[in-house]
């Protein structure tokens, strides 16, 4: 019925990461987030930066950062990227220009990597 070879990879792609999220287990997955995301969150403020959402709305695994009035968003996101190996992404619509997008998710979600971040960030506005 169906013509074409489905998907093979994304279904092997799929079962790792379902047997990732077992064996670490759901609850810690959820709580290795949200320590890693109250980390980042802390961290900002130490370096003088805000996020844009109140902290009873955010998510764990997205910040919107807001750019500093000093700072050229594209530049940051280049010299994070070129520099650190660091990609970011940029807001959309109305925010864009204004907020960064940082997602620690899944493998990404670790101390060393938002330690990471956050001293590039410090290094680059600085």
């Amino acid at each position: 019925v169906y013509h074409h070879t489905a998907p093979i990879s994304a279904f092997y792609g799929l079962h790792e990461g379902l047997r990732l999220v077992a064996e670490e287990g759901l609850e810690a997955r959820w709580q290795r987030h949200r320590s890693n995301a109250e980390l980042f969150w802390e961290g900002l403020e130490r370096i003088g930066l805000k996020c844009h959402v109140p902290i009873e709305n955010r998510l764990p695994s997205l910040t919107t950062v807001r750019i500093p009035g000093s700072a050229d968003d594209l530049q940051v996101r280049k010299q994070l990227l070129e520099k650190y190996n660091i990609e970011i992404a940029g807001g959309f619509g109305e925010l864009k220009g204004s907020v960064w997008r940082v997602g620690f998710m899944g493998h990404s979600s670790r101390p060393e990597n938002v330690d990471l971040l956050l001293t590039a960030l410090e290094a680059i506005l600085k």
